[in-house]
């Protein structure tokens, strides 16, 4: 697989076109390796590929050219090292008990139940601190409980990404509860009912606030999943948002690109990436969220990360907000980023290395009088990465996408913050595994 340099790709070119970085990717109708370009073109960014049976593929990566050179120069200089996986997926189960059309699993092989052997076998692994049931529906499972038990006897936070049907009756989710899970991750596509037949096939609005209600009652953290589309449901944003401000057991909205897995185009339409829809909630926040502030938060995140050693993919932006008596605060009347990531800027420019100490000291002269506010408990649940025991101020907003063969980058999906456990092997990269294992 041949790659030019930045160098000889520009000469090529208009001067309104500009190559990033090279990178290899797959053709998104026979699956094959190809060689692809992140490029910049009147002030979008694109990824671009050639399959020699199929064509040519252009994917709308960015429409901020200027964001996305900053922030991969940042990604780049503070998680360019191999780090250790340390949290993955169990995919404990290939059953379903709803069909969505934007689902995975139909260009997936179905596979057995995965046995408690192999689930106590992945317990054992002492640098996974995280485990989350997912790519199969993990309440179709009958060993659900005991596979989380399992988990926690071990000593791993355990979540799980569901649909949330069946937790729409008490009694299930009493027995998740007692089972010990920490966090549910809930599919919420949106209020209107267009929104959930749309993504999910048909309307269970009303199913899935049931079962948001339940956990609320059992004091269970929640992370809201909207799946976005472009054309259906864009408009939800500023609702879901709304809605989780005043829930105090939400902890964090997940809003999840659609990925498109068919190999021809029918649905591509519906294409959006993580930096529109940070666009679409600018727009949808009342003021409350700012473009800016966002970027500037990764330059931060980026920078703790790679201080305590942790793998993020780099279309995921992250993002805090904190509810107080008034409604919702931004995290930057907490933190002064500006003068975080001046501190930052001069270390890199330097090309010294960030150790946690140097961090710290930054932080600590960062930090405004108003983060006073926060008790002991909440300083130390924002300082772990956002994943409180208990529901608290923090609200994390992240906005992400999920590989797939039209905007697979291999030298992103190297970093994937996830991996995934499967019936046969433990697969550091859940953007990797996803592209390499679908069928055609």
């Amino acid at each position: 697989m041949s790659q030019i340099s930045a160098e000889e790709y520009s000469k090529q070119k208009t001067e309104k076109e500009h190559l990033l970085r090279s990178t290899a990717s797959c053709c998104p109708v026979c699956l094959r390796s190809l060689s692809a370009r992140i490029i910049t073109r009147d002030g979008n960014v694109l990824l671009e590929k050639d399959c020699p049976e199929h064509g040519s593929f252009t994917v709308l990566i960015s429409a901020h050219a200027e964001d996305y050179r900053v922030l991969q120069d940042w990604y780049f200089y503070f998680l360019s090292k191999p780090m250790i996986q340390k949290e993955y997926y169990l995919n404990i189960t290939t059953r379903c008990n709803i069909k969505c059309p934007v689902c995975y699993l139909d260009y997936y092989k179905k596979v057995d139940e995965m046995s408690e052997k192999t689930v106590g076998h992945a317990a054992s692994f002492s640098e996974i601190k995280r485990f989350t049931f997912s790519h199969g529906e993990p309440t179709a499972s009958d060993n659900l409980f005991r596979n989380i038990k399992i988990l926690k006897e071990s000593g791993k936070i355990v979540n799980m990404h569901t649909n949330a049907l069946k937790i729409s009756d008490y009694a299930y989710a009493k027995s998740l509860k007692e089972s010990g899970i920490d966090h549910v991750s809930v599919q919420f596509d949106g209020f209107a009912g267009q929104a959930h037949k749309g993504i999910r096939g048909t309307d269970v609005r009303d199913v899935k606030l049931k079962a948001l209600e339940n956990l609320k009652k059992l004091r269970i953290p929640v992370t809201l999943n909207p799946t976005i589309s472009k054309s259906i449901n864009t408009s939800e944003i500023g609702s879901i948002l709304d809605f989780a401000a005043k829930e105090m057991f939400i902890k964090d909205i997940s809003f999840i690109t659609y990925s498109h897995y068919r190999k021809d185009k029918e649905g591509l339409e519906d294409y959006i990436m993580p930096d529109e829809v940070l666009d679409l909630l600018a727009a949808q926040s009342g003021g409350l969220i700012s473009r800016e502030e966002v970027i500037d938060f990764q330059k931060v995140f980026f920078a703790y990360m790679s201080v305590f050693k942790k793998r993020k993919c780099f279309y995921y932006f992250h993002y805090f907000l904190v509810r107080n008596r008034s409604g919702l605060r931004r995290i930057g009347d907490y933190i002064d980023l500006k003068k975080m990531i001046a501190r930052l800027e001069r270390l890199k420019t330097k090309g010294r290395e960030l150790t946690v100490f140097k961090f710290l000291v930054f932080l600590f002269f960062s930090l405004k009088p108003r983060v006073l506010s926060f008790s002991p408990r909440e300083l130390f649940d924002f300082w772990r990465g956002g994943y409180p025991r208990e529901p608290g101020k923090l609200l994390s907003i992240t906005l992400a996408t999920i590989c797939d063969p039209y905007k697979y980058d291999k030298t992103i999906a190297a970093n994937c913050g996830q991996g995934i456990i499967d019936d046969k092997q433990k697969h550091e990269s859940y953007g990797s595994f996803l592209v390499e294992n679908m069928e055609r």
